[in-house]
């Protein structure tokens, strides 16, 4: 009964060999061809993908094709062009080139011309070649039949000539090309004044692209910075006011190696603030200000129509000011304004009519600090000292020290021991004890099915072992005992 186990075995090792040759095999068939550059063919500087011959009149192979026949078929009398798309696949666009044929050497002047060329195909490389960029090009020698490139076993290495064309819309240039480059421009602070400082940035991206970068107003130039980790920076203090067009133009270093860019045109307005407050001192004052009682300042409005009057009133006041007219370039100034001491505390501005036109800028709000001699503090300490002082020690030490000590201190002593005892250690021990039996039985019952399991499991093995040498299947050899 052992021989038909062994042989059965046997059988089924050599059939798992066997297949293992066979998916080596198919695999080894189903590998892609290798191909070799041979070198580089030549080709016209430039032509039209358009153009009834796209890639120009004519080339040149700087070698042989294939001295192969098979029959009356042969690999040295057709070529075929193909473009390489991004991923790699090769697409035929000239089928059937033999004008010059056969080639046995080198040959220049091979016509492209569909006239030099009786059956040649046409195939349209703008639907090949999509996009702007570099290109790859190849030239391969094919068989005189199905105009087909020859098989690995027929001409190891399946050579092919190549050239690169860098394509731009319609239009290549023979060559690589410079690698395309994109700049943008962005500018601080974002509210520009008149001889104020500001800093214009250029990003240029690949970041590795060397060159400079000259920032421009409009078409007149700011000033250049070089290009260090694709950025370029420049501060300038030279703007008027009024309307500017910033932009970046990033000059390559090398014109063959990265493209010339420039970026979106940045309109901005460079312009003083329209409404402005000064100290004393003529100090501009930031954003809101915060004002004190009897503070005298500047008060500038900017944006106004000239020579017209503006009458002035402060919110929440009755005060008076003077009218203030507009000079020549619409800026009407009010030099010294006082602010009354009575005023009311919190937010306060300052009112003219009619609106300026620019922004339509109609008050310039401020805030008002709190009076520093209000009446409260000088009743409060008078009032208060004279009271609570001979009350409230003659009440409050007589009440609480003999009330709150006898109190207190027995509801606290009582309250935190109850807290320790019935908390931390009562309550945290026994509390917790019941997780600890429940992880106990959980543990307890696993082991039970374990060791059930155990027992299932070695009953099976000893049924399998006696199963098998009662039949034959099993032999340890003989007794040496």
């Amino acid at each position: 009964m052992r021989q038909p186990f062994r042989r059965a075995a046997a059988f089924l090792a050599v059939c798992a060999v066997l297949a293992a040759g066979v998916v080596a095999l198919i695999a080894s068939q189903t590998q892609p061809a290798r191909a070799d550059s041979l070198g580089e063919f030549t080709l016209a500087p430039s032509g039209s993908l358009s153009d009834p011959e796209p890639f120009g009149a004519e080339l040149g192979i700087p070698g042989t094709c294939p001295d192969y026949t098979v029959e009356d078929i042969n690999w040295n009398t057709n070529l075929n062009l193909y473009a390489v798309q991004a991923d790699g696949t090769e697409v035929a666009t000239l089928v059937g080139i033999t004008e010059g044929g056969p080639y046995t050497g080198a040959a220049e002047g091979i016509s492209l011309k569909a006239a030099d060329n009786p059956g040649m195909a046409v195939h349209d490389p703008a639907a090949v070649l999509t996009g702007d960029g570099t290109y790859e090009l190849r030239v391969y020698c094919v068989d005189s039949w199905g105009l087909e490139r020859p098989t690995e076993e027929q001409v190891p290495g399946n050579p092919y000539w190549s050239q690169k064309i860098t394509v731009t819309g319609t239009t290549w240039v023979r060559g690589e090309g410079a690698r395309a480059t994109t700049t943008q421009m962005t500018y601080s602070p974002t509210t520009v004044e008149p001889g104020g400082t500001t800093k214009l940035t250029a990003t240029v991206a690949p970041g590795e692209a060397v060159g400079s970068v000259t920032f421009l107003d409009g078409e007149t130039s700011l000033g250049q910075a070089a290009v260090a980790d694709g950025k370029a920076e420049l501060t300038t203090s030279a703007l008027t006011e009024g309307r500017h067009d910033f932009s970046a133009r990033f000059v390559p270093a090398d014109s063959g190696t990265w493209g010339a860019s420039q970026s979106e045109s940045l309109p901005v307005v460079v312009q003083a603030p329209r409404v402005e407050f000064q100290n004393a001192r003529g100090e501009r004052l930031p954003g809101v200000p915060r004002l004190e009682r009897g503070q005298q300042v500047k008060l500038i409005v900017r944006g106004c129509e000239a020579g017209t009057g503006y009458p002035l009133t402060l919110a929440n006041h009755d005060a008076e000011f003077p009218d203030g007219t507009a000079d020549a370039g619409g800026t009407v100034t009010w030099d010294s304004l006082t602010i009354p001491e009575d005023g009311v505390a919190g937010n306060n501005a300052f009112n003219w009519t009619p609106a300026c036109a620019a922004g339509a800028a109609s008050q310039a709000p401020f805030t008002l600090a709190e009076p520093s001699d209000s009446p409260s503090p000088t009743d409060d300490p008078s009032g208060d000292p004279t009271d609570d002082p001979t009350d409230d020690p003659t009440d409050d030490p007589t009440d609480d020290p003999t009330d709150d000590p006898t109190d207190d201190p027995g509801g606290d002593t009582s309250g935190t021991t109850s807290g320790a005892t019935g908390g931390d250690s009562t309550g945290g021990s026994t509390g917790g004890g019941s997780p600890q039996g429940g992880l106990a039985s959980t543990g307890a019952q696993v082991a039970l099915v374990s060791g059930i399991g155990a027992v299932v499991l070695v009953a099976a093995g000893i049924f399998a072992v006696r199963f098998g040498r009662r039949n034959g299947l099993l032999h340890f050899g003989e007794n040496r005992g």
